[in-house]
């Protein structure tokens, strides 16, 4: 088996891409077909693939910018499975990963699967217990050198965002609630959420509005987003806004970024996410009420407030 790398944009292996991941669903499919046509921003994506024959049998794809990425697609024909083909690929990928700078990888399978344990075997650990959500960090200090305190500013959503904000969503020991339009609670994988989200951007008036927070070092390290909430009817909007905690002081500039409709605004805050209701009064919201035992996560209730404004 030959092995090699293939990067997005590439017109001559546009079609092979394609059409050998062609069974990918929804927007897996939109990002694979627009990505090896068109540069997406600065959003690296590249495609490691297996050929026999001058025949791709397998591949693993990894988005990635400024060395945090997401790996994927990961598929063998169905023939040629058990043979070594996505291990030999995968050992060619990682080696790649690390020989380029890459600094932290990112995946979802299924917890304890046969394919978590193959992982695992590459250096992959649970983001959190018993979670098939699975991080790679080439240093072992990765998390607090990316989000160490600094300074942060505003910035809109690009496509290269996405293993960035899929790292920030990754964070262990803060909010629960971290957004209700993308259904995100706890430690949770954005490969999925993010590119329905970017679709819904491109595509459809839904997001009044979307903005980052970015640090000096380029994480990204907060999201607000402001759509119409459909349960009343689009009379109310809907902030979304989850935050590292090392940048608290650097929120209230990211929400004074967005563009607010002519609407009242409700943000719902979990109640143990103290940082989050302050900065939400800091801003000139109000406590408007408080649901008991609104949710549940990880066997615990939560109680929900509602800040208005």
């Amino acid at each position: 088996m030959e092995v090699g790398v293939i990067s997005a944009p590439d017109e001559p292996h546009a079609d092979e891409i394609k059409e050998f991941l062609g069974h990918k669903p929804g927007y897996y499919k939109w990002h694979i077909e627009r990505c090896v046509d068109e540069r997406l921003d600065d959003l690296s994506t590249l495609f490691y693939v297996g050929k026999v024959n001058g025949h791709v049998i397998t591949n693993i794809m990894t988005v990635e910018h400024e060395g945090i990425g997401i790996l994927g697609h990961v598929f063998t024909l169905p023939d040629q499975r058990r043979k070594g083909a996505c291990k030999g690929t995968m050992v060619y990928q990682m080696e790649h990963f690390r020989e380029r700078n890459g600094r932290a990888l990112y995946l979802g399978t299924g917890y304890d699967s046969h394919p978590y344990h193959i992982y695992n075997s590459f250096g992959f650990d649970s983001v959190f217990p018993e979670s098939g959500f699975m991080e790679y960090h080439v240093n072992q200090d990765f998390i607090d050198e990316y989000f160490a305190a600094s300074t942060a500013s505003s910035k809109p959503v690009e496509w290269h965002d996405w293993p960035k904000l899929t790292a920030l969503s990754g964070i262990v020991g803060v909010d629960i609630l971290r957004s209700l339009a993308w259904n995100i609670y706890g430690p949770s994988n954005l490969e999925g959420p993010f590119l329905s989200f970017k679709h819904i951007l491109e595509t459809e008036d839904v997001y009044d509005d979307a903005k980052l927070l970015i640090s000096e070092n380029g994480a990204i390290v907060g999201w607000a987003t402001v759509c119409r909430d459909r349960k009343w009817r689009d009379n109310i909007a809907l902030l979304d806004l989850f935050f590292h905690p090392n940048f608290t002081d650097s929120v209230p500039d990211l929400i004074s970024a967005v563009n607010f409709p002519d609407l009242k605004v409700q943000c719902y805050v979990d109640s143990t996410s103290v940082k989050k209701a302050e900065v939400m009064e800091s801003v000139g919201f109000s406590c408007e009420g408080e649901f008991k035992n609104q949710f549940s996560y990880g066997g615990k209730d939560y109680d929900i407030l509602v800040f208005g404004r």
